[in-house]
């Protein structure tokens, strides 16, 4: 029961090192938990939402209208449900409303605040359009030459990652919003868009009813959900922040346990004396180690459980923060219970098995050596290193002290490397996205405007290049586009890693973006399917056009209207360096070259919260890990300092001696961190184009360089600054006589 009072006196005793050891173990936790609390709540939304507004399973566009009274029988013949989706795009002062027409069984809508409409001057709209341009209920709007009362807010279930096109990047919620009205306000606009949208049963003959549908009406486009980004975005990204939750858990949360873990084993250590006095007044080995497992356990059962109490109470805004890409989905964020218990047990159960093999160990020395503190063996590394050099004795003490401590050196080095390592890979993230934008402009070549039109033509009355675009999906049903083209087309960057330029009419050349995503190499033979008539084709890659943005085939127009079973003097692309007069009505989609570094720097803006989050802890986790080595140093440096003082060292003088013997670590820990992050981006960017998205270069800005630095060296000189008053405690008499527990 005695040895038991010894727990109060130790954390009294060691308080900064137990503080400094939660902290660090919170904060690192904290990363993992803010993750996976995001990427579940998504992905509990969203599995409830698609199923109680019936998500479409693909959605389609024919040449040729499909007669309803056609559409009851297609159903009964293939087991589907199908629905006409009609809509019209009205562009209003540079902003366009997307109106819907409703459905009665695929893709509802949910109003979310407000009521539906119930006159024809009202509307209901989509909620992130509203939250972004601060737009109330009751206020009124402007589509076309018409004042509206807006009812309410909605939220739709394809649009969740709200795309104006589903070959966008990214969301667009400033010039682009979805809109409801009555049914008979609706009809008052006349010729509207139509599309038709698709359920699958269990025994549904998917196959038969794509062939049939494009026999008869001739399938102009087919999309099913899972190559929809406008779906699939929100289950992936759900996912993805779950695998960065177990990545972070795996990797800095054990980096700062492995450094806490070794301070724990030292400070085991430097108990020799009692341990060994323990040991000869009759302690069994299996009492001294439950003992001081019990000292380790400390950090960790505390830490793992504020991790979890503010994770508790944080949850909801945690999960609202990862929903930066997204419509404002009204999710309810939860701390899952086995992640809490892992939180506590994993680092705790490290910190103990530290201290139980620290002491195992030091219990297989001789009780005499455990009492004389020389369970080493009497060696001293670095005892006599420099004795015969005439240097002085600041450079030679703390020569002795880096080298002749090379684990107590590891930990300082570790903690300079992991708080400048989280600060720069957050910075990292942050500058390569938005420097996405640019070199992805540049790789999808000169053009500023590019227009898909919405039927086939032979004659270009409008100017720019004529170019011959449509897809075929590989054997796992993953899309591709093909783009036709001639080889002078000039707003076309076609080249190979080397930079050498490409002949289009040799053969079929796939972009790097797909040699990465499917495996497909130069000379290869592989077969593809025509998406509209199922129709399968063998082609040989003839080669990879460097492009990471793109998941294309390059070819001719002869040999894209050959795969795709198109006529060859036809096209429906059109690309040139300015705006073109074409018809509104004969304009499938248009897209800009800008639009995707818009998206980019709009996705920066987004990231700009957790960016600073990830600094400021990255910050504090470089405080705490400096601190806790640099703790550790002077309190293996004690006898040292004592020294020093009976010598008649001043205190700043100490400091100097004793404080700066480890600076060349900082640099050394900083230069380490930068391959690091390279290789932790580059991975991280290789997962994200697994879940839908292109291959992102990791770049990294001169100034997030120097901010890393000056943030990791001013954590470091802090940490020093803050461990000046401990040098100043020392007491040379009791150190002397080495009476220190």
């Amino acid at each position: 029961m005695k040895l038991n009072r010894r727990y109060m006196r130790s954390i009294r005793e060691n308080r900064s090192f137990y503080l400094s050891s939660t902290v660090l173990t919170v904060v690192t936790l904290l990363l993992y938990f803010l993750f996976n609390i995001a990427g579940n709540a998504i992905l509990n939304f969203s599995v409830d939402f698609y199923e109680r507004n019936k998500i479409e399973d693909a959605h389609f566009t024919t040449y040729m209208e499909i007669p309803k009274e056609k559409l009851s029988e297609l159903e009964d013949t293939y087991d589907v449900t199908l629905e006409e989706q009609r809509y019209i795009n009205i562009e209003t002062n540079g902003v366009t409303a997307r109106i819907f027409a409703r459905t009665q069984n695929i893709d509802l809508y949910e109003i979310t605040q407000g009521e539906d409409v119930a006159a024809d001057d009202e509307i209901v709209l989509s909620e992130g359009y509203a939250v972004e341009n601060n737009i109330e209920i009751g206020s009124s709007m402007k589509i076309g030459s018409k004042e509206y009362t807006v009812a309410g807010f909605m939220q739709r279930p394809d649009y969740l990652y709200m795309l104006e096109s589903e070959d966008d990047s990214y969301k667009n919620i400033s010039t682009f919003y979805l809109c409801y009205m009555t049914d008979r306000e609706f009809e008052s606009f006349g010729d509207t868009g139509c599309q038709y949208l698709v359920r699958c049963h269990e025994d549904s003959d998917i196959a038969g009813f794509r062939k049939a549908v494009h026999e008869k009406y001739y399938m102009r486009s087919y999309t099913a959900a899972e190559e929809n980004p406008r779906i699939n975005m929100v289950e992936q990204q759900a996912q993805m922040f779950i695998v960065m939750a177990y990545v972070l858990l795996c990797i800095l949360p054990l980096i700062a346990v492995v450094l806490i873990s070794i301070i724990i084993s030292r400070k085991v250590k430097s108990e020799q004396r009692m341990i060994g006095t323990l040991s000869a007044l009759g302690y069994k080995k299996g009492r001294l180690m439950l003992h001081y497992a019990g000292f380790a356990a400390i950090p960790g059962l505390v830490g793992g459980v504020l991790t979890a109490v503010i994770s508790m109470v944080a949850a909801q805004p945690m999960s609202e923060m990862g929903l930066q890409d997204y419509e404002p989905m009204h999710i309810t964020g939860r701390l899952n219970p086995l992640d809490a218990v892992l939180g506590i047990v994993i680092p705790t159960v490290l910190y103990v098995l530290a201290a139980l093999l620290s002491v195992r160990r030091l219990l297989k020395k001789d009780t005499v050596m455990l009492l004389n503190g020389n369970a080493d063996g009497g060696k001293k590394r670095g005892k006599r290193m420099l004795a015969g050099k005439k240097i002085s004795f600041r450079i030679k003490f703390a020569l002795r002290s880096l080298l002749g401590n090379p684990m107590r050196s590891f930990v300082v080095l570790l903690g300079v490397f992991l708080g400048c390592f989280i600060m720069l890979l957050g910075q990292g993230f942050f500058d390569s996205i938005d420097h996405m934008g640019n070199t992805a402009a540049e790789e999808m070549g000169s053009y500023e405007h590019q227009y898909i039109l919405n039927e086939m033509l032979t004659e270009n009355a409008y100017g720019g290049e004529a170019m011959l675009i449509s897809a075929v999906e590989d054997v796992d049903g993953s899309r591709l586009s093909v783009v036709g083209t001639t080889d002078g087309n000039p707003y076309l960057n076609v080249k190979d890693k080397d930079g050498n330029s490409i002949s289009l009419e040799e053969g079929y050349y796939i972009t790097s973006l797909v040699q990465l995503v499917l495996g497909w190499q130069e000379g290869d033979m592989v077969t593809v399917y025509n998406p509209l008539s199922l129709e399968k084709k063998e082609i040989r890659i003839a080669g990879i056009v460097q492009n990471n943005v793109q998941k294309s085939i390059f070819t001719s127009k002869e040999l894209a209207a050959e795969l795709t079973g198109l006529d060859e003097n036809s096209f429906n692309c059109i690309v040139s360096d300015r705006s073109l007069s074409i018809p509104e009505a004969k304009i499938a989609q248009e897209s800009k070259r800008s639009d995707i570094t818009d998206q980019a720097k709009a996705m920066t803006k987004q990231m700009d919260f957790l960016l600073q989050m990830i600094i400021g802890l990255g910050v504090i986790i470089c405080i705490a890990a400096v601190y806790v080595a640099v703790n550790m140093l002077v309190t293996e440096s004690c006898s040292n300092i004592s020294m020093l003082k009976v010598l008649g060292y001043r205190d700043r003088q100490i400091n100097k001696i004793i404080l700066r013997s480890h600076h060349i670590l900082l640099p050394v820990g900083i230069l380490l961190s930068v391959p690091c992050v390279y290789a932790a981006a580059k991975a991280f960017f290789l997962l994200m184009v697994d879940f839908g998205v292109m291959l992102i270069d990791t770049y990294i800005e001169p100034k997030s360089y120097l901010i890393s630095i000056l943030l990791t060296a001013g954590c470091y000189f802090v940490s020093l600054w803050l461990l000046r008053r401990k040098v100043k405690k020392v007491d040379m008499i009791e150190s002397l006589k080495d009476n220190r527990e």
